[in-house]
Order: C-alpha cells, then structure tokens, then sequence
C-alpha cells in the first residue's frame, strides 16, 4: 500500500513540473494560471476550403492465401469443420466396424457414442462462453451429428431401444440442434447437425431399413428445419434441408418391394412424401408472413421447386392408378395454391410476392393439367381460356407488373394452332366452322380480352414496359386474325377443288388471290382507322405496313399470274382502298399533327 502511495506521489510530483515549465514558456505563472486559462485558439476554416480529416492509423491489408479467403478463415473456420467433420466420421464408421467385429459390446458402443457426442456439446458451450464462437460451432455441430448417430445405431441396429424411446431421443435431439442454431445464431450449427442427422441412416446403413423408420426418422428432421425456419431466414439450411429429404425419400422408395409394383398403390410412399411437401411449404414463408418481411428470391424458389418435386414424384405414384384421370390432380394441386394465393393476399396484403408466386404455380399446374386430361383442339381452348383468368388475376393484384405467367400460358396457346391441319371437310355445321377455325376464333377472343383487360387497367401507370407490352399484344392479335382469315380463304378453296376436280384450276386460283388481296387490304384499312378513332400509333403504323405488302403483292404477283377479268377487280379494289385511306389522313390530319381544325 505504501509503495502504491509512493508512486502516485511520485507521478503527481512530474504532472506539476509539467504544467510549470508550460506556464513559463506562456508567460504564465501561479494561481493566475487557473483563474484565466489560456485556451489554443482554433483557426476557422474559410468558406470553401475542405477541412483534411484527423489522419487514422491504417491497417495492414489482410493476407491471403486463396483468392477471396483469408488466412484467418482457411486455417481458423475451415479447419475447423474439416476436423469436425473428420471426427465424426470416425464415430460414425467405429459404430460400424465395431458392429461388424463384436469388438465392444452393444451397449459400450451407444455409451461412446453418447459420452463423445455431450461432450462436444460441453466443448461447444466452453468455447462459446470465451468468445471463441466460430471455434465452439464446429464442436456444437459435431456433437449433434454423434447423438443422431448414437441413438439411431441404439434403435435401428442393436435393438437397445423401443420405437417410442428412439423416436422421443430423436425429437429431443432435433429441438437441442434447433435451438443451440437459435441461441448461438449460427446456421453453421443447424447445417452440421441437421446434416449429420440425414446422413446417418445411410453411414450406418446395412441394406434392412425400415420404410417406415427412415419416413418418420426424416420427417423428425425436417420438423426441426420448420422450427428454425420459424425464427430465422438461413436459406441456404433450407435448401439443403429441402434436398436431402427428397434424396432420401427416393432412396427409401426405391428400396420398397412396392415400387416397381404397377398393380398396388404405395399407400405408405404417397403419405410420407405429402407430409414432406406440406412440411416445406410451410419453411418457405412461415417467417415472413409472421413478420411481415418481404420475400427474396431464394424463398420463391424453394416453393417453386417443392411444388415440381411433389408433383413428380406424386405423378409417379398415382400415374398407373387414375392413368384416365391423372390431370384432375394437377387441377386439385393448383386450386390448393390458388386457394392459398388469394387467401393470403387478402390476409397479409404485404406479401403481394407470394401471392403472385402462388396464383402463378396455380397456372401453372392447371395449365399442365390440360394436356395431360385433355386432347386435341380442347387444349388450345382451355389454355385460350386460363390465359384470359390469369391477366385478370394479375392485373386485379398488381397492374403494375406485366403478368408473365399468362403471357407464357397465351403462347402456349398459340403456338399448338399450328400443330393441328386446317382443312374443311364438310361435314361442319357451317362450312367456315372447323375445328381448327374454333381454335383460332378462341384464341382471337382471348387475345382481345387480354389486350382491353391489359389497357384498362395500366392506363394509369405510364411505364414505358407497359406500352410496349401492349403493342406487343396489338401486333399479336392482328398477326393471329390475317393468319385466320388466309387459312380459312386457303382452306375453302381447297375444299372446292375436292368437290370438283375438274373445274378449271386458274379460275380459282385467280379467285382465291382475289379474295386474299381484297380481305388483307380491307383489314389493314379497318387498322388505320381504328389507329385514328383511337389514337393508336402504333396500330397506324402496322396498318400501313401490312398495306405496302399488300401493294407489293397486287402489283408483284396479282398482275403476273391473275386472269384479266380478277386482275382488274383486284388493282380496282386496291385503288379503293388507297384513296379512302388517303382522304383519312387529309380529312383527320390533325390528329396526326395536333391542329384542332379540319381542312
């Protein structure tokens, strides 16, 4: 104590020398020093002049030894889990090597699997008291691996357990993981453990698993994943979660007797791989509907790629039993998602995100169902049809986003007309009445709906996506009525000349030209003049694009190879058109220009 006493004396004696010899260099001296101190005067910065900021001790850049790791993560994470990982392999294979020989008794063997895995556990909590938290994850981690080892070799190998007690251990052991995962905040935890625990019945596996063991084993797992999915957004534990349990259901389904049976249905392969579907479409946004929280990009594809898992497997399940009724299950499938979408949307109106997402796999499986259910001309309706649902849908939710889901449904549609041969047979209602010409006629209808749906309700949002979406759609509606009109013109006269072969062949190929030169320039007529009734530019613009073809065609090939008396009605009709269109744009030049008086 009196040396301590000492030395504050001593350094109170040097802070008073100090302050003397500054009060002497300042002209200072005595007790008139602290009455009136004598404050450094801060010199102002001027107006305009950048005051340097205080220098800071720079830090040496960190080495590296691989590109984008430092040394630090190579040898102080890495290695870590390495060594982890290293371990409990060498517990994993001791169970087995000890199993196959009859080294140690069955009940040693859980005993040291048990001991070495809470003391990881032990070793985990140490580190994570003294700060050292990427360290005492990889033991954490590990310890979890062994226990799923330790109580599944107990059950499944040595009998040493009943089911009950298995599975009880076995939830006691997913809630520990997932709740060390929560507490220490670390997805690597949750990742190691969780992981361990799927690899467990395939390390230590003989070739005689139960189906029913590894299904409920998996599904004890996966209800862990859903806790923590509750309390944290780990994607990447999600999706690796999400992959080992389907591997493992494969793998266990394969492995049945059932499998390759067509002629009884896997009641018990069917039931389990629900329960994993439902079990992860809850992980994908359990979370964010509870707290509010936007969705991200992972989390749409996990639903999405949990739907197209569920519905693969499941069509191979069900495939030989309603092979008749196989699409009314993708119907089911999408009015459970459609069903959840709107049910959400107006539950939670912030995940606008999922609800779209969900309204979109619900078109998607309808969208699937057709051709699985239906054949022929009946797709192309139906997806005319679901496409005309979907833009309303979308639009209703989001009319600011272009609904691409009904955009691919529409092309879907157009694109199986032309897999199927316009002809007219004859024995139609009406002879311009073919199945083919029903088709069109649909899609036409809906392509129409979806252009005046689409403008109605984006007219208010001047977005540049928007209006070329529309003239996308403008173009594609008249494209798809000219194709129209000139296979049915073809058609028709094809049908003539079945009825009679002898009939002079260049009287009616000059009449079917004819037809066509008439039909495409009053079609573009009709388009320049809705593009001026509606102000339409761009429609303007097609019809008269579409009407220099038909120029080019009179005069290229309609004087060539037309009869004298079709070649007259066809430059005849051609000059009609072009000077009515002609008096438009001098009559209505103002809509063009913006005068607001006529000629």
């Amino acid at each position: 104590m009196n040396q301590q006493l000492r030395e504050l004396q001593a350094e109170l004696q040097e802070l008073k020398d100090r302050v003397a010899f500054l009060e002497k260099q300042a002209g200072v001296s005595g007790p008139s020093a602290l009455k009136q101190p004598v404050l450094p005067q801060r010199e102002l910065p001027i107006e305009g002049q950048n005051e340097r900021p205080p220098m800071r001790p720079s830090l040496p850049p960190k080495k590296t030894s691989l590109k984008g790791m430092s040394e630090e993560k190579l040898a102080g994470t890495w290695f870590n889990r390495l060594g982890i990982l290293a371990i409990m392999l060498a517990v994993a294979f001791f169970l087995k090597w000890s199993f196959d020989n009859h080294f140690i008794g069955e009940l040693g063997r859980i005993v040291i699997g048990l001991v070495i895995g809470l003391g990881f556990l032990g070793t985990g909590e140490y580190f994570q008291r003294k700060k050292f938290v990427i360290y005492g994850q990889g033991f954490t981690g590990g310890g979890i691996a062994i226990l799923y080892f330790s109580v599944f070799s107990a059950f499944v190998f040595y009998h040493l357990i009943s089911q009950p007690v298995a599975f009880v251990l076995m939830i006691l052991i997913t809630l520990t993981a997932s709740l060390l995962s929560v507490r220490y905040d670390s997805p690597a935890v949750g990742i190691m453990g969780i992981v361990g625990g799927f690899a467990t019945p395939f390390l230590l596996s003989t070739g005689q698993i139960s189906q029913v063991v590894l299904f409920t084993y998996v599904a004890i797992l996966d209800a862990g994943v859903l806790l923590v999915a509750y309390f944290k957004k780990w994607p990447i534990f999600n999706y690796l979660t999400f992959l080992f349990t389907y591997m493992s259901f494969i793998a266990g389904h394969i492995s049945s007797p059932e499998a390759f049976n067509p002629l009884r249905f896997n009641t018990l392969s069917f039931s389990y791989l629900t329960l994993f579907f439902l079990i992860y479409l809850a992980i994908s946004f359990t979370r964010n509907i509870r707290l509010k929280e936007s969705f991200l990009w992972a989390d749409i594809s996990l639903i999405l790629l949990n739907a197209i898992a569920y519905f693969s497997l499941s069509y191979q399940l069900l495939v030989d039993h309603i092979e008749g009724w196989i699409g009314f299950w993708a119907v089911f499938l999408g009015l459970i998602y459609l069903i959840m979408g709107v049910f959400i949307y107006r539950r939670y109106p912030g995940t606008r995100s999922l609800s779209l997402t969900l309204l979109a796999l619900a078109a998607g499986f309808i969208t699937l169902a057709i051709p699985l259910q239906l054949d022929g001309y009946w797709v192309t309706i139906s997806w005319a049809l679901e496409a005309v649902i979907i833009f309303y849908l979308n639009l209703k939710i989001n009319p600011q986003k272009i609904p691409l889901a009904g955009f691919l449904i529409l092309t879907f549609a157009i694109i199986s007309l032309f897999t199927y041969p316009f002809t007219i047979t004859g024995e139609e209602l009406w002879v311009f009445l073919n199945k083919a010409a029903v088709a069109f006629l649909f899609v036409i209808i809906a392509t129409a709906s979806i252009v005046w749906l689409f403008y109605r309700h984006t007219r208010k949002f001047e977005a540049k996506g928007n209006s070329i979406f529309l003239l996308s759609l403008q173009v594609t509606l008249n494209l798809l009525i000219i194709i129209f009109l000139t296979l049915e013109i073809n058609a028709y006269y094809d049908y003539l000349w079945s009825l009679n072969s002898d009939a002079d062949y260049s009287r009616l190929d000059s009449s079917q030209n004819l037809i066509l030169s008439l039909v495409w320039g009053l079609h573009a007529a009709i388009l320049i003049v809705l593009g001026f009734w509606r102000r339409l530019k761009g429609i303007r613009w097609f019809g008269l694009g579409f009407l220099g073809i038909v120029i080019l065609k009179v005069f290229l090939y309609d004087l060539s190879n037309l009869s004298t008396p079709y070649r007259i009605l066809s430059f005849m009709g051609l000059g009609i058109i072009l000077l009515a269109i002609s008096w438009i744009y001098h009559r209505y030049k103002n809509l063009i220009v913006g005068d607001d008086d006529f000629e």
